[in-house]
C-alpha cells in the first residue's frame, strides 16, 4: 500500500501527540488518539474533507492505497494547495468514488449537515465507511461559520436518515479538558499583534502548565456523557 502524499510535511502548523506547549495540543492529541483506535476501519481510496494541513492522513497511511484531500479555498489553514478545492456538500466526485470518508474538526462549520452526509454516503462505495468527528461542546470557532454542536445521539440520527449506520463511536475528551481549551484560547487572544515578541514565551509556559493541568484533571473526572465530541465511524447502508 501507498503511504498518504508528503505525511510529514502535511503535520507542520498542528500540535503533536507530545507537544503539549503548542496551542490546542489539549484538543488535538486526543483527535489522534480517538483516530488510532478506529484507524481498522480505514481502506482503500480515502477522500480527506475539510483536510487543511492534512496532520490526520499519516495515522492511516498504511491502511490506503491513496488519499485525496479537498477543502474551501477561503480556508485558513492550507499551507499547500489541496488535490481540489470543494464544498463538503457538493463534492465534484462520481458515485462511489472513495472507500473511506475522513472529516475532522469538520462538522460545526456545515452549515447543511444532512446535505453534506448525503454527499459523503453517494461518493462512499458499498461497504465503504466515513470518519467523523462530531463536536459535542467547545469554545466557538471562526464565527460566525461556526453553526453546529452534536450529542452521540443527534450524530446517530443524522447518520441514520442519510443511509450511513454508526458502528462505532470514540469519545474525545471531556468537561475538564473543555475548560482548559476555553482559557487557552483566552490566552491565544493576547498572544497577537505588536506585543507579541514580549507574550510569545510567556504564553507559551502557561499553554504547557495549563495543558497539563487539564489533562490531568481531564482523566481524573472524565465522565462520558460530558464531552468535547464523538470520533464516529459509519457504514454506507
Amino acid at each position: 500500500m501507498s503511504e498518504a502524499p508528503d505525511g510529514a510535511r502535511h503535520r507542520r502548523g498542528m500540535p503533536g501527540r507530545n507537544a503539549f506547549w503548542r496551542f490546542n495540543w489539549l484538543a488535538h492529541h486526543k483527535r489522534i488518539a480517538a483516530l488510532e483506535q478506529v484507524r481498522t476501519h480505514a481502506h482503500g481510496a480515502l477522500l480527506d474533507v475539510g483536510c487543511g494541513a492534512r496532520p490526520f492522513e499519516p495515522l492511516l497511511a498504511d491502511r490506503i492505497t491513496r488519499a485525496i484531500g479537498v477543502d474551501l479555498r477561503s480556508s485558513t489553514e492550507l499551507p499547500t494547495p489541496p488535490d481540489a478545492y470543494a464544498d463538503a456538500m457538493a463534492l465534484p466526485f462520481r458515485d462511489g468514488s472513495f472507500d473511506t470518508v475522513l472529516g475532522m474538526a469538520l462538522m460545526p462549520y456545515v452549515a447543511e449537515p444532512d446535505r453534506m452526509l448525503a454527499e459523503t454516503r453517494r461518493v462512499l462505495r458499498p461497504g465503504g465507511v466515513a470518519i467523523l468527528e462530531f463536536q459535542q461542546m467547545g469554545p466557538l470557532w471562526n464565527p460566525p461559520h461556526d453553526y453546529f454542536r452534536f450529542t452521540r445521539d443527534g450524530a446517530a440520527l443524522l447518520l441514520r436518515r442519510n443511509g450511513l449506520e454508526m458502528v462505532a463511536a470514540v469519545p474525545i475528551g471531556g468537561l475538564m479538558a473543555r475548560v482548559g481549551l476555553t482559557l487557552i484560547a483566552r490566552l491565544n487572544r493576547i498572544n497577537r499583534g505588536p506585543w507579541r515578541a514580549l507574550t510569545e514565551i510567556p504564553v507559551r509556559l502557561l499553554y504547557a502548565a495549563l495543558q497539563l493541568v487539564f489533562e490531568a484533571l481531564d482523566r481524573l473526572f472524565f465522565d462520558p456523557a460530558e464531552v468535547m465530541g464523538n470520533l464516529v465511524v459509519a457504514r454506507r447502508a
